[in-house]
């Protein structure tokens, strides 16, 4: 069982949700415009539940490649760990997609923060508050950002000084989507494969 990593991920998220001013997706009442004024939170809902879900999957995947890590939990094809959360955008009741995963180990956590700021900064990426822990026994630093669709992501590095045969579950990555009203999201989200045969 993972102690100090659960935690500080746990904490993490509750930070930067707070930090970027995330509330459940609530918007505020009366808006509908399919684009609005809050860059954190642009559609208001009124993107379907395919394109949030690829959005999702899209950010995981190009995120975890930034990285450079391993993340073994996460699979696109079989994307297990997924969650489906309710929000709301004003009275209207909707859902948004989480994942919390756990990497390798990360050989220089102030690098590879400095990395990947630089990358969804030239994105267009809103850039949260930073939090460097490389002072400590086992150093880490971790990095929050919101897409310009309203994607929350939070990265935290690890160096992995304290425990080096475990060779997994040390840094992290957590993702949360926009919210999305569309009914036709009615299940934890799993890609659409064609029929053999069909060429699509």
């Amino acid at each position: 069982m993972r102690h100090s990593p659960v935690l500080v991920s746990a904490l993490a998220i509750s930070a930067a949700l707070l930090l970027f001013g995330v509330t459940g997706c609530v918007f505020m009442p009366g808006v509908t415009n399919p684009v609005t004024s809050d860059p954190a939170r642009p559609y208001n809902g009124t993107r379907t539940a395919d394109n949030v879900r690829k959005d999702f999957y899209d950010t995981i995947d190009d995120t975890v490649k930034q990285t450079g890590l391993t993340f073994p939990d996460w699979n696109r094809a079989d994307p297990k760990r997924i969650s489906r959360d309710t929000c709301t955008v004003g009275p209207n009741a909707g859902h948004k997609f989480s994942i919390d995963l756990w990497g390798g180990a990360s050989p220089d956590p102030k690098a590879a923060v400095a990395k990947i700021k630089d990358y969804w900064k030239s994105k267009g990426w809103k850039i949260g508050n930073i939090f460097d822990e490389t002072n400590a026994p086992n150093p880490s630093m971790q990095i929050g950002a919101t897409s310009p669709t309203g994607i929350l992501v939070v990265y935290n590095a690890i160096k992995n000084n304290t425990n080096p045969e475990r060779t997994t579950g040390w840094s992290s990555l957590s993702v949360e989507s926009d919210c999305t009203l569309d009914p036709s999201l009615n299940g934890v989200p799993t890609p659409k494969t064609s029929p053999p045969g069909t060429g699509s």
